[in-house]
């Protein structure tokens, strides 16, 4: 997709740090900011993905890709040494990288559960920690954590993945009271569905994965058209990027008749057990 002008604006000869860069949203972020001109550093634990994303890349920006585990702190640390050495200053921190897991939260693992938190969350505060305090220090830059619709709403068979989404949207409302009028910016952007592998067999614990995505009460997004709408709020400057319209209904919901959730939530856990049905239109 093609980016709009304020996304140009916005994006043309930033410096940017991208994590979860080579696979879903991330690499249609990455694609999108390339075309609108940034200086992309994409940092992701699939090396494989981030070869293949260099190739496809085009546009008038620059993509300049790492292998990271955003979970190891020291490594991290060394990775924006070297960006902020390289560049002289990180404008756009996007805290991309997370994974999902899917099941009854009795059936999921404390391993899987600290697995997952440690990625979703604690790798969106390692980003911040490396990179705030130069934002800070000369009143510029601006920071992005990708939480969810579902951080909101919450979401039954994802109680992992949603508190991790809460703790995300929770953290962006605090930075952002912090931040004050400083010149430093906090976004937190919340997708709905989107066709980002969050249905991999491998992270659905107790029910087949056709199953599920029979059930959905809406079209899944592709990661393309999510990065788009992602990309067009931060370069607008939103502090909350909500879409689509769905997943902006629901967030209506949660805040006013969060009441009115739960039968989908119930009915959608009937279809997680086996128990059929035919989800909420």
């Amino acid at each position: 997709m093609k980016p709009t002008a304020s996304m140009e604006k916005a994006f043309g000869g930033a410096t940017v740090v991208l994590t979860g860069a080579a696979s879903g949203i991330g690499r249609g972020l990455a694609k999108l900011l390339c075309r609108s001109g940034a200086v992309i550093h994409a940092l992701d634990v699939d090396g494989k993905g981030l070869e293949s994303l260099v190739a496809e890349a085009e546009g008038s920006g620059e993509i300049h890709v790492r292998r990271l585990d955003v979970t190891d702190y020291v490594s991290y640390s060394k990775a924006v040494e070297g960006i902020i050495a390289q560049s002289g200053a990180i404008d756009f921190l996007f805290n991309n990288a997370g994974v999902t897991l899917l099941g009854e939260a009795q059936n999921i693992p404390f391993e899987r559960w600290k697995w997952l938190l440690d990625i979703n969350l604690m790798g969106a505060v390692h980003g911040t920690q490396l990179v705030y305090p130069a934002m800070l220090e000369r009143g510029s830059g601006c920071i992005v954590n990708t939480a969810s619709i579902a951080g909101s709403t919450g979401y039954a068979t994802a109680a992992a993945y949603t508190a991790s989404k809460a703790a995300i949207l929770e953290f962006s409302r605090s930075l952002r009271a912090e931040v004050g009028a400083n010149g430093v910016k906090v976004c937190v952007v919340c997708p709905g569905y989107v066709n980002s592998g969050i249905f991999a067999e491998d992270r659905i614990v107790g029910v087949s994965r056709d199953a599920m995505i029979k059930d959905l009460p809406v079209a899944m997004m592709s990661p393309e058209r999510a990065a788009w709408h992602y990309l067009k709020g931060v370069s607008l400057r939103k502090e909350t990027i909500i879409f689509p319209f769905s997943a902006r209904f629901l967030w209506f919901l949660s805040c006013w008749f969060p009441g009115m959730l739960l039968p989908f939530q119930r009915r959608f856990m009937r279809v997680f057990q086996g128990g059929g049905g035919k989800g909420v239109s």
